[in-house]
């Protein structure tokens, strides 16, 4: 699985046919688990079925199972697995040893990540990493080799050997270069090094990578190692808190959903609402979109962050019920749990929500900040052929419809852009959870509702955002009783690197005000 599917015998590969080695793939991405017959020919033949799917999958079946032993292929109702305690597979073996090596010692944990690196031939799946056969497993294992690769490198930092990380360091940021960690121990290893400069240098062309690519800034605590470096006052080991330092996440109860909800910061009363499919623990991790923002407004505000129900640190279950109401009294419940009256930040598609919370529970809400968002849907997402492409994909493709919002979330994003904002949302929510939420965006119109608000409100979009038109911030702004818009100029959709110093000052003379 750790490159090209193969089968091997005494060091031998066996002679599989693209088929079989396909039929292999799929059953090898979920060892144990029984696939369906249907499912399986889905995957096999896609729209080119043979006459008699069940039979001819049999036949593949059966023909697979002669090559690799009886007892490894397994029929059972309603389909086939594969045992994985009959075989030796390379991705068991790596996942055992990165294991082995998080209760390790430095010394050790260096030899078993060697180890366990050392049985990667090439990419996860080879040529079934973009198909629909092995999506998710090619995925999962990458992140794991990369997260290994990480972890190799920081345990050679603890053990005094910075020249034998950087080798591998160097060109691991050159593929990887937004990944927050492997640049922190790039930079951590010249340090050690005697090459100070070159660490402030590679610090300043991740902060512009970043702000270009994903319009975010670098997280609290790289900017720390930076101004250490600065000072030559960097401590013995790396350390990786988390950028929103003390976000610890509590629970309460809104009807018989369990919602998980985080606070940090002191001042002003601020909830931060879901995004479409967001998460306390990505936020703090500087992945998400909005985190720079975020992370500025905790140093500001008392700020509150939440999960909805089915994402994040709330997956309690799968949403029977993806519309306005269940989301209204989220928030209501968080909003009572943390003080009882706060001011709401609401993005993209939590508008409607904020909209109709503080209508129907004026006693709660206290100001209005909306960024990116709309009150009717119907009015602004007017394609539904579109709408509907997007909604089928999430559903049935998590993988591509997560790269497609992140090319109309920042229009020209990178491959490693886009790799980036697509592991941000399938770490958020299963893909199912997704599409329900993206379902209920278009179809929410809360537009009667604006000209109830008593609450003073803040718009702010960008002119030429491709996620939510401008017509949402023309709506908010036209309807709302005490609006104050302000437009920004660019195609984006959520607060840029560049723009943050003036979106956050707007936000706290809105609060003072």
């Amino acid at each position: 699985m750790l490159g090209s599917v193969e089968a091997v015998e005494a060091d031998e590969p066996l002679p599989l046919s693209n088929r079989q080695r396909a039929l292999l793939a799929a059953l090898l991405a979920r060892p144990g688990e029984v696939v369906s017959a249907d499912r399986l020919a889905d995957l096999l033949w896609g729209d080119a079925q043979p006459a008699e799917p069940a039979s001819a999958l049999h036949s593949l079946v059966s023909r697979l199972r002669r090559m690799l032993g009886p007892d490894v292929l397994v029929t059972r109702p309603p389909g086939y697995a594969l045992r994985p305690d009959t075989v030796e597979i390379d991705a068991v073996r790596f996942e055992a040893l990165v294991d082995q090596a998080r209760q390790a010692p430095p010394a050790e944990t260096v030899s078993l990540l060697d180890d366990a690196l050392g049985l990667w031939r090439g990419t996860a799946f080879a040529e079934f990493a973009d198909t629909d056969v092995a999506r998710l497993a090619a995925i999962r294992l990458t992140e794991a080799r990369l997260a290994a690769a990480e972890a190799r490198a920081a345990a050679l930092l603890e053990c005094d050997r910075p020249a034998e990380a950087l080798p591998s360091l160097e060109p691991f940021v050159a593929e990887h270069p937004l990944r927050e960690r492997g640049r922190a121990l790039l930079m951590r290893a010249l340090y050690e090094l005697g090459r100070h400069a070159d660490a402030l240098r590679s610090y300043q062309a991740y902060k512009d990578h970043l702000a270009d690519e994903l319009g975010l800034e670098p997280s609290e605590p790289i900017r720390r190692l930076e101004l250490e470096i600065l000072r030559h006052e960097v401590p013995g080991a790396p350390a990786d808190p988390p950028p929103l330092a003390g976000l610890q996440a509590r629970y309460t109860s809104a009807g018989d959903r369990t919602i998980a909800y985080a606070e940090i910061g002191a001042g002003p009363p601020l909830i931060a609402l879901p995004a479409w499919v967001s998460s306390i623990e990505v936020t703090a991790s500087g992945r998400d979109p909005r985190s720079s923002l975020l992370q500025r407004l905790a140093g500001r505000t008392r700020l509150t962050l939440y999960d909805r129900y089915g994402t994040g640190l709330s997956r309690g279950g799968v949403p029977g019920d993806y519309g306005l109401e269940p989301s209204v009294a989220e928030l209501a419940a968080v909003i009572r749990r943390t003080g009882g009256r706060a001011s709401l930040l609401a993005m993209s598609q939590a508008g409607p929500v904020a909209i109709a919370c503080a209508a129907r529970h004026p006693e709660l809400v206290d100001r209005l900040i909306f960024f990116g968002t709309y009150a009717s849907g119907p009015s602004v997402f007017t394609h539904t052929d579109l709408n509907r492409t997007l909604v089928d994909m999430v559903r049935a493709h998590w993988g591509l419809g997560s790269r497609l919002m992140a090319d109309l979330y920042r229009p020209g994003a990178s491959d490693a852009a886009a790799f980036h904002f697509a592991q941000v949302l399938r770490d958020s929510a299963p893909r199912e959870v997704a599409a329900g939420y993206l379902e209920a965006v278009y179809e929410i119109d809360v537009s009667e509702l604006l000209p109830r608000i008593t609450a003073p409100a803040l718009v702010l979009h960008y002119n030429h955002d491709r996620v939510v038109p401008f017509a949402g911030a023309h709506q908010l702004a036209t309807a709302l009783p005490h609006a104050h818009l302000v437009p920004l100029d660019g195609p984006y959709h959520l607060p840029d690197a560049a723009d943050l110093s003036a979106v956050v000052t707007a936000i706290q003379d809105f609060l003072e005000s």
